[in-house]
């Protein structure tokens, strides 16, 4: 067996320009276990995934049985006889244990006739040739956590496999399951299958692996023979450094209570039970740990205890004051600091900067004063955490997405620590996360109580629990079944309370006896059982009670030149105005090739389109007549597209605002002309953000579709003016359905009749820079970023989205409604008229996606389609149709669309692959 069943040679693959993989080889022989370690984002799963058929490296080689293949997708991988089993299960819980594993791959006795007793005969002799005792028969969702680790591994092996892989499969195991599990993997071997074992449980991979392969920074620094290597060793290849795998527990001082929960219930996202009536106390000065298997009802009881969920039943009490009913920002005030489960979701904001995302958690001077942000102080104070915290490869304009899930990870403990709480909420604190940071991050834990702060603790890590809890509770099936301290607490009285069974004398003793009994089958195949006091007793040894800091990384420490600010503001406008000039040229070419085809010549035609209009007085008023309310609505929409609100209402928005403030031109008489173009202006607003509040409220209470809803409303306003104006309204003298004329009092001053220049051109242009400022120096506008990244960040970190769903439309809708109502008094206005818009909402919501949704940009593309919109007549002249012009916005719209598609599924990619 000298000749491996899989080979690597030379891998390498990249997710744009973060490499996760650089020029790895490795050997993995059959009938032998071979771990793989290193840290979050060192680039092992990605290397898993190459190897089950799920990525394709960009270079070398993958030889399977001494021949070189290509596994195109994991359909290949099954035929080759390679079977990966996830660390997230993919299993449809309603359906039996067969239908799982052989969903795809069905037997039947007919054309489309299931065989049913045919893949229960096979599940049962599978499950009994392997030792893995399963009934298949059983629905998915009745099996424990351990059960379903069965199933997705019996799935696996259904199909002749040769290499197993085992992602992280321990992670949601007992002791005793994991036992079970090393059982199942040194018989696997026995018979010849080669398993690879990934885990970051150092403990663990030394007790079942024959090898040991380490990676960093995507290349593997060494493979060695796991016989002789201790878990010091291990980590020290990972990290490239000494480290202490565990804190040394010190003695707690408890003092005031800061954490009160009584007799909560919970449900969860099924319907069924999650939290029974629990009750918990944390006190100053303490760490209470919470236990168990993931999925009995921890992470409800976090999001109850965040602010998250709203409990049907219970009381909660932070430092004494009660906020059962409390916002997440009330919490948070009180002195809840929270570390949750899931980073992408609700710890971070991806698509924001790591400077953005710690400035939400602290919105106070020096970072923030009455509103406004100081760009400097956030970035400085990032650049403070960045070094402190040893988040590699990282600025503060680093997008937090491009990180690392562990250096991701690191953000969100900086951002939270450093809010010094009076209850510090932490939700499996080291997942994902290098041994080298966990080692500052339980320091830190341990710091942060020793400062007087009480901890809650949630951690499916048996090791990290134990060893950090000055009391541990534990959890099973929603409710707290067992209370341990330090003196008390053992793997097997831990274990045994985790998976239900109360942790009596007699329970212990068979439980011993069973772990005896494993302990002496492992040995037998060169295995030894896990102990978890091990790895506690390594560190007492080497007992320390200060905060043990990283290695920092080299980070800027002077003040930013003004030079080089301009440098990266040229580049990153650079970098962003790419793809949108790209893309308009695109769409010229293909206009262009139209053109030809009608016969004409497209240069002479896009020279008269885009210079026509410049060359006339009246062109150029056709110009600023087109670029005002485009400039504005632009600026609007890009508001509300930045918080993830798609405002395609804005015609109706638009028509609000002018038919209003038409009727406040021509309703009111004798006002002096400064008050009344203000009357009129805020009636237009008004109207606008009144309309645009309807959909804004429907969406953020009600989660009604803010496309639809905004789509209908906007018919509903086109209409209810078309009745205005031709019914209470209608002026008998128009020529066309209108209003009354409005009162020249009401009419802006022209400075140039010739030109069409009035006040209304510097309007535009202020309320779009207006926008910008606000939407990126105000602690406002950081929230509607936030809003945008559409996962639950924003209400994590203490902003009402269904608040803030109905600021944003309003102020969308009062920029369409300013539009309307600058239009009507504008120099080519004078009255609403119902077909006065040929269609600005829909071209603002071009601009808006041509300017990449800058506010800046959105200026000079709202120019650019002002030119092209005015030089129609110029076009014409020279023999190409009118509606060519629309023909070329559709064919602007497509390409923008298409490099926002491409681009957002790069940035994901990328993304997807740096967490890895």
């Amino acid at each position: 067996m000298d000749r491996p069943i899989l080979e690597l040679r030379g891998i390498t693959k990249a997710f744009g320009p973060k490499v996760a993989n650089r020029d790895v080889s490795l050997r993995i022989l059959p009938g032998t276990v071979h771990a793989i370690v290193g840290e979050n984002g060192a680039g092992k799963s990605t290397l898993m995934n190459m190897i089950s058929g799920n990525l394709q490296p960009d270079s070398g080689d993958i030889v399977v049985d001494g021949e070189t293949v290509v596994v195109a997708d994991p359909q290949r991988a099954d035929a080759l006889g390679i079977g990966m089993v996830h660390q997230h299960f993919k299993l449809v819980p309603s359906l039996s244990v067969a239908a799982n594993i052989f969903l795809g791959n069905e037997m039947s006795s007919a054309p489309g006739v299931l065989d049913r007793r045919a893949m229960d005969d096979r599940v049962a002799q599978l499950s009994t040739d392997l030792g893995l005792a399963l009934d298949p028969r059983d629905r998915v969702q009745d099996l424990s956590v351990g059960e379903r680790q069965r199933v997705e591994i019996v799935k696996a092996l259904s199909h002749d496999t040769r290499l197993l892989i085992l992602d992280e499969p321990t992670a949601v195991l007992t002791p005793s399951e994991t036992d079970e599990l090393f059982v199942v993997v040194r018989r696997l071997a026995a018979q010849g299958c080669a398993v690879v074992f990934i885990s970051h449980k150092l403990g663990e991979v030394l007790a079942i692996a024959d090898e040991i392969t380490v990676i960093r920074d995507g290349e593997v620094v060494g493979s060695r023979a796991a016989e002789g290597l201790s878990q010091s060793d291990i980590a020290s290849m990972m990290v490239g450094r000494e480290v202490l795998l565990r804190v040394a527990h010190t003695p707690p001082t408890p003092g005031a209570e800061v954490l009160a929960v009584d007799d909560l219930s919970a449900i969860d996202q099924r319907g069924a039970v999650a939290v029974k009536n629990l009750s918990l106390r944390v006190r100053s000065g303490e760490i209470v740990g919470i236990a168990g298997v993931e999925g009995n009802g921890q992470s409800e009881l976090a999001a109850a205890i965040a602010g998250m969920y709203r409990p049907p039943r219970g009381r909660i009490a932070i430092a004494g004051d009660e906020v059962t009913t409390a916002s997440v920002a009330e919490r948070r005030a009180r002195g809840l600091a929270y570390i949750p489960e899931d980073r992408h979701e609700e710890g971070g904001a991806p698509a924001l900067s790591i400077a953005e995302n710690i400035a939400a958690g602290h919105l106070r001077p020096p970072i923030a004063r009455r509103g406004w942000l100081s760009l400097g102080a956030v970035h400085d104070y990032a650049q403070r955490l960045i070094a402190k915290f040893d988040v590699r490869g990282a600025r503060p304009d680093t997008p937090i997405g491009s990180l690392s899930g562990g250096n991701m990870q690191k953000v969100i403990i900086a951002r939270e620590f450093e809010s010094e709480p009076a209850l510090l909420m932490v939700s499996q604190p080291t997942r994902g996360v290098d041994v080298g940071a966990m080692e500052f991050v339980h320091n830190s834990i341990v710091d942060l109580r020793d400062r007087g702060a009480g901890v809650l603790l949630f951690s499916a890590d048996l090791n990290e629990v134990m060893s950090l809890s000055d009391r541990l509770l534990v959890m099973y099936r929603g409710e707290v079944v067992a209370e341990f301290t330090q003196e008390t607490m053992t793997e097997i009285a831990v274990g045994l309370a985790m998976a239900g069974v109360p942790p009596t004398a007699e329970a212990l003793r068979d439980a011993a006896l069973e772990r005896e009994r494993v302990a002496a089958e492992l040995e037998a195949s060169g295995t030894r059982l896990v102990d978890a006091s091990a790895e506690v007793a390594i560190v007492e040894e080497v007992a320390t009670t200060s905060v043990v800091v990283p290695r920092t990384v080299a980070v800027e420490t002077t003040p930013r030149s003004m030079s080089a600010v301009l440098s990266e503001f040229a580049s990153h406008t650079f970098r962003s105005a790419t793809q949108p000039v790209v893309a308009v040229l695109v769409a010229l070419a293909i206009g262009a090739i139209v053109i030809l085809a009608i016969g004409q010549n497209p240069v002479t035609a896009y020279v008269e389109l885009f210079t026509s209009a410049w060359r006339t007085p009246f062109g150029i008023g056709s110009i600023i007549a087109m670029f005002v309310p485009l400039a504005i609505m632009a600026a609007g929409t890009i508001v509300s597209f930045r918080a993830g609100f798609f405002n395609i209402g804005g015609e109706g928005q638009l028509y609000f605002g002018a038919f209003f403030g038409a009727f406040a031109g021509f309703s009111f008489h004798g006002l002096p002309p400064v008050v009344h173009i203000l009357l009129v202006l805020v009636f237009g607003a008004t109207a606008g953000a009144l309309w645009g509040l309807i959909p804004g409220f429907l969406t953020g209470f009600l989660k009604v579709d803010i496309v639809v809803i905004t789509l209908l409303l906007s018919q509903v306003a086109l209409l209810i003016t078309s009745f205005l104006v031709t019914g209470p309204f209608a002026d008998p003298t128009a020529t066309l359905a209108g209003s009354p004329r409005v009162e020249a009092s009401a009419l802006l001053p022209v400075f140039s009749p010739a030109f069409g220049f009035a006040p209304d051109l510097l309007i535009a242009i202020g309320v779009a820079v207006l926008l910008g400022i606000v939407l990126h120096r105000t602690t406002w506008g950081l929230r509607v970023k936030e809003l945008g990244e559409r996962n639950r960040f924003a209400d994590y970190i203490g902003t009402s989205s269904p608040r803030m769903a109905m600021q944003v439309m309003a102020l969308s809708g009062a920029a369409a409604g300013l539009a309307g109502a600058l239009f009507v008094i504008g120099p080519n206005g004078g009255r609403f008229l119902q077909a006065f818009s040929p269609g600005f909402a829909f071209l603002a919501i071009t601009v808006a996606l041509l300017a990449r949704l800058n506010p800046w940009a959105s200026l000079v593309a709202a120019l650019f389609y002002a030119t092209m919109m005015a030089g129609g007549t110029g076009i014409q002249a020279v023999g190409v149709p009118f509606p060519m012009i629309s023909v070329l916005q559709g064919l602007i719209v497509i390409a923008i669309t298409a490099t926002f598609a491409v681009d957002l599924r790069r940035r994901r990619r990328s993304t997807k692959g740096a967490s890895k």
